[in-house]
């Protein structure tokens, strides 16, 4: 399995938290980015102030980090569209 960048993982937090925006900010000085999920007013529901490389270049690791955040949503009431890692369902030939 190869590893994710820092824009693909970015791209693949920015997902997975619909219908709510997901903004995401790369700190190149160390390779690692943060992410904040807002409502339509722009509330903040979730934020990350971290996300090093170890817990995303790996899709497995960054999957349970998006997981773990998804539920935390969820048990707070916010509904949330059907996601899972891109790599996780793979389309057949």
């Amino acid at each position: 399995m190869s590893t994710l960048s820092l824009e693909e993982a970015r791209r693949i937090v920015e997902q997975a938290f619909l219908p709510h925006a997901c903004a995401t900010l790369a700190d190149h000085d160390d390779a690692s980015f943060s992410f904040r999920v807002a409502d339509d007013s722009e509330v903040e529901l979730l934020s990350q102030a971290h996300v090093a490389r170890s817990q995303y270049a790996d899709p497995t690791r960054l999957a349970g980090l998006i997981e773990l955040a998804r539920l935390e949503l969820s048990k707070d009431g916010y509904e949330l569209t059907p996601w899972s890692m891109p790599w996780s369902n793979p389309q057949p030939s």
